[in-house]
């Protein structure tokens, strides 16, 4: 764990403690430090960004905060500065820098729109998004024309997908915060057929109109849905695990666009769709990526005990792992563990051998064997 230091004028963090993921190994810092000071604004930014796509938030402070030095206003600089916030969960100087790109240049440029969005909640939210949308609309309207100032112009291009994810995140909003308002059915109903409208083969647009199914327990419907949705990137990723896909055509973000708790939902969904088998594959691959998530484990026993007494062993084993991994990373979540704990009383303990009872082959214990 390391001390996080200060990042700007505009955005002051103070100290907090992180947990730093395993990285690359760091170039010097006194080297990387020294150079520092000789590179344009944009060299100092390319230089942070890469910083944070290696997880060494405490060196890249020191390129943001020197590129903030040069110029306090620099868009790039201020939104590279928000990013990093986030990452270390300093929402609240996050919004400083975002809400001071934003009185800058409120009229081009989405991404501090998109950004600011995911910290705030509700109409606030709502409100940021659909000005996000505006925005890449107006921009992907007149990409030909090159109308955009370039001085508010920090964004790559527009795509149907940022249009769609958009939308999604507006529909989102609709099953959550803002489920409860006379109008979330409707609105939800309305931004996730505008997403699906955007692009059609939006993996997360699919999958909340399954949810938004789901909510009005038409379940053939979201079954449907949650399945086409699966299968738009379910065998890209299995097929990059086995290395089936040429390293040159290897993209992680297209062969996976969902993030690790959108898969685990979609987990959920599959589950509550009762597609039990394809609801562990999907579960299992995010063991692959982080094996200390304490309602994966779950999820996966929870889907082999509604299957009935012929999975039960494999049950027991995830619902014990999930067990262990709760008390390990010291997660909270009492609801969780007590119905793990009422499953495993139900399950009672494995049956003796001399029962001859045969346990079933648990297959991502074979699969651990195999990448060994």
């Amino acid at each position: 764990q390391k001390e996080i230091l200060t990042i700007s004028p505009h955005a002051s963090i103070h100290a907090t403690k992180v947990n730093e993921p395993k990285k690359a190994s760091k170039p010097s810092i006194s080297r990387e430090h020294q150079t520092a000071n000789d590179h344009p604004i944009d060299k100092l930014l390319d230089k942070a960004e890469q910083l944070i796509d290696e997880f060494n938030y405490e060196l890249a402070q020191k390129f943001c905060q020197r590129a903030l030095e040069k110029d306090p206003d620099n868009l790039r600089g201020l939104e590279t500065s928000a990013s990093l916030l986030i990452e270390l969960g300093n929402v609240e100087s996050a919004k400083h820098c975002l809400g001071r790109a934003i009185e800058l240049c409120p009229h081009s440029g989405f991404t501090k729109y998109m950004m600011m969005g995911q910290l705030l909640e509700g109409s606030s939210a709502v409100e940021c998004y659909q000005k996000g949308i505006e925005i890449m609309l107006k921009e992907k309207e007149e990409k030909e024309t090159l109308e955009v100032a370039a001085a508010c112009k920090n964004d790559r291009d527009v795509t149907n997908n940022d249009i769609s994810s958009a939308y999604c995140a507006i529909a989102e909003i609709y099953l959550t915060d803002c489920c409860f308002d006379d109008t979330a059915e409707n609105k939800c109903k309305e931004f996730t057929d505008k997403a699906l409208e955007a692009d059609p083969d939006n993996a997360e647009a699919l999958q909340i109109k399954a949810s938004y199914h789901l909510s009005k327990d038409e379940i053939e419907e979201a079954k449907e849905l949650i399945k086409k949705s699966v299968s738009l990137w379910l065998p890209k990723l299995e097929a990059a695990d086995t290395g089936n896909v040429a390293d040159e055509e290897f993209d992680p973000v297209d062969t996976c666009p969902l993030a690790y708790n959108a898969r685990v939902q979609c987990g959920k969904i599959l589950i509550e769709v009762e597609d039990y088998e394809l609801a562990t594959d999907v579960l299992e691959t995010l063991l692959d990526e982080d094996d200390e998530v304490p309602d994966v484990w779950y999820l996966i026993g929870w889907a082999n005990y509604l299957q009935g007494q012929e999975f039960y062993s494999n049950a027991r084993h995830y619902l014990l792992k999930g067990k262990e991994v709760y008390a390990k990373v010291k997660y909270d979540d009492a609801g969780l563990l007590t119905h793990i704990e009422e499953l495993l009383t139900e399950l009672g303990p494995e049956p003796e051998e001399s029962e001859s009872v045969e346990p079933l082959e648990i297959e991502s214990s074979e699969e651990e064997d195999m990448d060994h």
